[in-house]
């Protein structure tokens, strides 16, 4: 069972390093800056000319090509916007340069993984508190940040028990996420995956696979229905093939899943079942329509 929600009205952050500068770092960076205009916001990445751009429109005080010691002195929270499968890396680099007093967390979509490799490193267990906020869009890039996206979003964090100083360290992470918008909750990284690969990552993987048995020819002949169904077929390929190859076992377990409803639904048609085929219906009907009561 999910926990209930935690929400904190506390954010006594006064720097916020965000690794990634794209539509979630961007967007984090945006809401600091309408919620804690007193937070100085520095934003790390490879272009110069991408930083200096999200700079200029306000989201950024600085920013830098890459994290250093002389960053990471003070009291800092640090928000890894990357790639997935480049999470526990940058935060075990993040860690061998911070003293205790800075907070790593990330955003990443699958769990697992990053929090194993990154407990393999004392000093990254010690600092990082896992958490997927559960927002985002189909357009990437910082042109793209809302400053609301993140307004009453849940946000799952993933911390892992194994030293005295993490309930404040859990606490902290709560308070910045809760402090930008989102209601947070507490899972284990593998809980957190098995449920994601359910409602978000197999609803990706279908809707690539609608769009693709549709075909280009057929497009013309579609209406709101498959354009509501579809829509984030069209994310970022790059972006979907890491979250799905993170989350690769729970993800083949949804999809099993879908192959069986899938199969009760080519069983009903052939056997000419048509009762059966509206409870399938039915169920499925009640359970999108609750999602709105």
């Amino acid at each position: 069972m999910t926990p209930m929600a935690q929400v904190s009205r506390k954010f006594n952050e006064y720097s916020v390093i965000i690794i990634g500068v794209g539509l979630i770092g961007g967007s984090i960076a945006a809401a600091i800056r309408q919620r804690h205009p007193g937070c100085r916001v520095t934003g790390v990445g490879r272009s110069e000319n991408r930083l200096a751009a999200a700079q200029e429109v306000g989201l950024l005080d600085d920013w830098a090509t890459a994290v250093t010691a002389s960053m990471l002195r003070g009291p800092s929270v640090v928000v890894v916007c990357l790639p997935v499968s480049m999470i526990a890396s940058q935060v075990r680099e993040i860690a061998s340069l911070a003293g205790t007093d800075v907070l790593v967390t990330d955003a990443g979509s699958v769990k697992s993984a990053i929090c194993d490799q990154v407990m393999m490193d004392r000093k990254g267990a010690q600092l990082f508190v896992g958490a997927h906020p559960i927002a985002g869009g189909e357009t990437g890039g910082f042109e793209n940040a809302e400053a609301d996206l993140f307004d009453g979003r849940v946000c799952v964090i993933t911390p892992q028990q194994h030293l005295e100083t993490d309930d404040v360290r859990i606490q902290r992470t709560i308070e910045f996420w809760s402090g930008i918008g989102c209601h947070v909750t507490r899972m284990t990284p593998r809980e957190h995956d098995r449920i994601l690969a359910l409602t978000s990552h197999l609803p990706h993987v279908m809707a690539a696979v609608t769009t693709s048995v549709v075909g280009s020819e057929n497009l013309p002949l579609t209406g709101s229905g498959f354009r509501d169904a579809t829509r984030i077929a069209a994310g970022s390929p790059a972006l979907w093939k890491e979250i799905l190859a993170g989350n690769r076992e729970q993800v083949i377990a949804a999809i099993q899943s879908a192959e069986q409803m899938l199969a009760d639904f080519r069983t009903a048609l052939t056997a000419q079942n048509d009762s059966r085929i509206e409870d399938l219906l039915s169920t499925a009907a009640v359970c999108r329509t609750s999602l709105d009561s």
